[in-house]
């Protein structure tokens, strides 16, 4: 298994800005300090740390070079304490992702999505690990089939799509409080532009108010990441071609 050490990057604290509701013609609340993001890690894998040490699939990647590049993107989103006691009953991150002026057949999939299914709340993650045929393996034991019926706290979707996401949601044993790190593995066609743009939602749970649904005020910086300009990405350092020293991304 290939491991990728994450470097540090800042939070930033994002408003929400309550979802308008035909039923709710008052002006639209906003709350601050509840919600911040990162800045987006982004490091462009050679064919060495794709393939894992499992030479078929370096084989396969290595001729696949001329066509596909493959581009890992992580960020944390950190949900804090309210100072009113109203909670966070879910939230969501989405990622949709293009490559303008490209036709159809050239546009950018989510090839592995981490984490995909979890129980619990973990420590926000400082390394990515990568198995063969770049599968993203957390470095926390995730829900598996017969493990009961446990309540699910995170849970990410949208493998082999243009949009994939997380959706977060509070349980029983946990309440939607800390650090969660999205990660996925982008295929991209070689060479071509590749942007993300991120949407953050969250529901909170107002005593008053019942459940009131809110969007992430997103700068633009935030809301729109070019893979190639944050990324190591090089003509040397595409999949084929590692460049002499790797790196875990420019953020």
């Amino acid at each position: 298994m290939t491991r990728l050490e994450l470097p540090p990057t800042p939070l930033q604290e994002i408003d929400l800005v309550e979802v308008p509701r035909l039923q709710s013609p008052a002006p639209q609340r906003r709350v601050e300090g509840r919600v911040s993001l990162s800045t987006a890690v982004v490091h462009a894998l050679t064919a060495e740390e794709a393939a894992a040490g499992e030479a078929e699939w370096l084989g396969f990647l290595t001729a696949e070079a001329p066509h596909s590049d493959y581009l890992l993107l992580s960020l944390t989103c950190a949900f804090r304490p309210p100072a009113n006691g109203d909670p966070f009953a879910d939230a969501a991150v989405g990622v949709l992702l293009e490559s303008p002026g490209e036709p159809a057949d050239r546009q950018p999939i989510a090839w592995s999505v981490s984490p995909k299914k979890r129980s619990h709340p973990v420590e926000r993650a400082t390394t990515v690990g990568l198995t063969a045929r770049l599968a993203i393996v957390e470095t926390t034991l995730e829900v598996t089939p017969g493990q009961g019926r446990e309540e699910i706290f995170v849970i990410g979707m949208g493998e082999r799509d243009s949009d994939p996401e997380w959706r977060v949601k509070a349980t029983g044993r946990h309440p939607l409080i800390g650090d969660e790190t999205f990660t996925l593995i982008v295929k991209a066609a070689a060479g071509a532009p590749v942007q993300a743009h991120l949407t953050v939602a969250a529901t909170i749970k107002h005593r008053r108010f019942g459940l009131i649904p809110y969007r992430a005020d997103l700068p633009p910086a935030l809301r729109t990441i070019d893979l190639r300009r944050r990324s190591d990405a090089r003509p040397d350092a595409r999949p084929g071609n590692p460049t002499p020293a790797a790196r875990t991304g420019d953020v």
